[in-house]
């Protein structure tokens, strides 16, 4: 958000007094100092809660822009502020949840999803969070539930979508897990992502050229993913073409010399006819 100065004058009519020059000049100087403190989000909401650092809501939106930012220790500190202000702030709880996550703090995150999600059951990306956190502690149930309930709110969720695919996957439910990515696909058709990960529940199925056509949209959206380049290499060697799955396995390594799958296939392949 921006405030913009006065208007410059274009007409020849007289000067202003001395007093009412003396005003628009105050106001020009009030409204760019304003445009400095707001020149963003961060500035903005730290300028918002230092004039009303007793209200919740300021101390939230100020987490969520540092959290974006990623600051999360300071992020943490906001919104903890917030819930002491209010302690039912269900989104505040969310994001406490969040950073946790992210710190690889579990257990603690989903204490504060449920606090998050009983005060407020309708945040999507909580019921999203939570399931993905069960999800890694193998509670599977747990988190088809989560994720179910999360589509039920917002069926275009493509994060939801995409996870709900990994756990029908690694469940192995090939076929559902398919239909999930296709389902990201059609409310974003360009999520390199999805493309790729039908394509490798394809290699998992054995049908490698459907594993190539979707591995090459994959490769075409996203060039720089060597995930998608390993995925292309693997279909292609499965086909039988090992000069091309060279070419992309040696592509993947290239762009990430730690991925030791696509060092093996180079391996295998490199010399293969």
């Amino acid at each position: 958000m921006s405030v913009n100065g006065p208007t410059a004058r274009t007409d020849q009519s007289p000067l202003p007094s001395l007093a009412l020059a003396a005003a628009i000049i105050a106001l020009a100087f009030i409204s760019f100092n304003r445009n400095s403190v707001w020149k963003s989000p961060e500035t903005l909401w730290a300028d918002v809660v230092g004039k009303s650092p007793s209200k919740a809501r300021p101390h939230y939106n100020y987490a969520t822009v540092l959290a974006g930012n990623g600051d999360l220790d300071r992020a943490l500190e906001e919104n903890l502020l917030a819930i002491g202000i209010y302690p039912y702030y269900g989104k505040a709880y969310f994001n406490i949840g969040a950073i946790f996550h992210t710190w690889g703090r579990i257990d603690e995150a989903i204490e504060k999803y449920e606090i998050a999600l009983a005060l407020k059951p309708d945040i999507v990306e909580a019921r999203n969070n939570l399931g993905y956190a069960y999800y890694t502690k193998g509670r599977f149930p747990e988190a088809l539930k989560e994720y179910r309930t999360a589509l039920g709110i917002k069926p275009s969720h493509v994060k939801t979508l995409i996870n709900l695919g990994y756990l029908y996957r690694d469940t192995g439910l090939l076929d559902e897990a398919i239909g999930e990515y296709r389902t990201a696909l059609r409310y974003r058709p360009d999520y390199a992502d999805a493309h790729r990960l039908i394509g490798e529940a394809f290699i998992i199925k054995k049908d490698p050229a459907s594993a190539i056509e979707n591995l090459s949209r994959a490769v075409e959206l996203a060039p720089g993913s060597a995930e998608a380049h390993n995925g292309l290499g693997k279909a292609f060697e499965m086909s039988g073409e090992h000069i091309r799955a060279a070419e992309e396995y040696e592509t993947a390594q290239g762009l990430d010399p730690l991925l030791f799958e696509a060092a093996e296939g180079l391996r295998r392949t490199r010399f293969k006819p």
